[in-house]
């Protein structure tokens, strides 16, 4: 005679599969090299779009930012404080940190009329909206 199938065989190993799956992101995080996708807030004033993100950690000149009519992208890349040799770590967690995040607008905007500010890990980038007239993409300066 034949034997019945386990109903929950299959549940069992996809159960197993996903404990492997999850253990593995969580050394990846406990390990410190993997970072978050930029947190961004996106704001309709009714005469300008602006993008709130959050980029702690970053200087600056770390950040690239470009726009165009219907999206903006931004990047950060910096690398921290060199290790040294002679010390004795008992954990080691900061490493090279690299973000990148592109965001469609909700409007057309005027990407060579943006204005960026840095300021204490908060980058703020003001988009006027779109005249209709004017041509396509830009890279911002970051003050």
């Amino acid at each position: 005679m034949p034997e019945k199938p386990n109903p929950f065989e299959e549940l069992d190993e996809l159960i197993e599969r996903m404990n492997d799956q999850f253990g593995e992101l969580s050394q990846t995080f406990e390990g410190g090299s993997v970072l978050s996708e930029i947190s961004v807030d996106v704001a309709d004033t009714g005469e300008e779009i602006v993008v709130t993100a959050d980029l702690p950690g970053f200087a600056e000149e770390d950040i690239d930012l470009r726009a165009d009519e219907e999206s903006i992208t931004l990047s950060a890349d910096a690398e921290t404080e060199a290790v040294e040799e002679d010390a004795n770590y008992h954990r080691k967690e900061r490493s090279h940190q690299s973000v990148s995040r592109r965001v469609r607008l909700p409007e057309a905007v005027d990407a060579a009329s943006a204005t960026a500010s840095y300021t204490n890990g908060v980058l703020t980038v003001t988009l006027p909206k779109l005249d209709p007239d004017a041509p396509g993409g830009h890279e911002i300066d970051v003050e």
